[in-house]
């Protein structure tokens, strides 16, 4: 690579992070100041581009990958456009493993970026051999691959707790009284709840959880029903290495009808094109603005709706109202 290629690469991966905070539903809730983190704004188009950055770039410097490796990953699509960009940048091969639940906006990206992609069932039990993890791990037992695995790997948290994290507390998250996240592999949570702490807050942190999914029973110590979800990117069938139970003040479980509804919501009202995830959390907010407790609300939207066109179609989104 010339220098000016690697240049040119420094640059563009030095777009990641920096991502804007707004207002939003001041009418509805003239009384609580509630705000939105948009990770869309990253150059891959989420929140994932900071773990994949920091996966990869960790590998490197700790001898783990070199140039000729191919980077593998599990993710319900936006993990793997983040790896497949920077894989991409940084010469690596990317195959990722996937399910049927992603949406075929997302499964484009992954092949716009050059990622061999194997699309596995969802909503198989954690320990089937065909689960889109299990066969990621599988794949990974020859060859020079190195499975990026975010459910486990410290580098995820890190992520937001290094960069996520301090942007946050100086667009206003210094003042919040609750800060509302989905829970995926849990690096968002963990990374910010780490910050946070240390610097003294007192912000709640609050899950917005997909009905059927596990966070909430095992956040709030309940029995799990399991059941399918539509939304993407956040709630699980298993719990992930990185997460520590102790850091949730609070759950939300919200349906796929609360958040395809909050997602036209806001565009509606705000103009503002946020992805199903972003729907859950933003429905999270609307619930405890509600119950009056907390006047500072800080929210974190993992990405855009743009990447759900298909989903929200079919969900006749142009006929839902709130």
């Amino acid at each position: 690579m010339h220098t000016s290629e690697r240049n040119q690469t420094c640059n563009l991966l030095n777009l990641i992070g920096n991502t804007p905070v707004v207002n939003i539903m001041t009418s509805l809730f003239p009384y609580t100041d509630i705000k939105i983190k948009l990770e869309s704004y990253n150059p891959g188009g989420s929140i994932k581009d900071r773990v994949a950055l920091k996966m990869i770039t960790d590998a490197e410097e700790s001898g783990l990958i070199e140039p000729g490796y191919e980077l593998v990953e599990a993710t319900s699509g936006n993990t793997g456009i983040g790896i497949a960009w920077v894989g991409r940048l940084k010469g690596y091969k990317v195959t990722i493993f996937t399910h049927d639940k992603v949406s075929k906006e997302k499964l484009a990206l992954l092949k716009f970026y050059g990622a061999t992609v194997f699309v596995a069932q969802a909503d198989l039990p954690a320990d089937s051999e065909s689960n889109y993890l299990n066969l990621a791990k599988d794949y990974c037992s020859s060859g020079y691959r190195y499975f990026c695995d975010q459910f486990n790997n410290l580098s995820n948290t890190l992520s937001h707790y290094k960069a996520t994290a301090p942007e946050l507390w100086l667009q206003g998250g210094r003042d919040a009284d609750a800060i509302i996240c989905g829970v995926g592999s849990g690096g968002t949570l963990m990374g910010l709840s780490k910050y946070f702490r240390e610097k003294g807050s007192k912000a709640k942190f609050i899950v917005a959880d997909p009905i059927g999914s596990i966070y909430k029973s095992y956040f709030c110590q309940q029995k799990h029903v399991s059941s399918s979800w539509k939304i993407e990117g956040i709630g699980s069938n298993f719990i992930p290495g990185i997460i520590n139970q102790g850091v949730v003040d609070g759950v939300f479980s919200i349906s796929d009808d609360e958040a395809f509804n909050a997602c036209t919501m806001i565009r509606e009202t705000e103009a503002l094109d946020l992805g199903l995830s972003s729907g859950a959390i933003i429905s999270a907010a609307m619930k405890l603005a509600e119950t009056g407790t907390a006047k500072k609300i800080m929210c974190i939207s993992p990405d855009a709706g743009e990447r759900y066109m298909s989903k929200l179609q079919s969900h006749g989104d142009s006929d839902v109202r709130i």
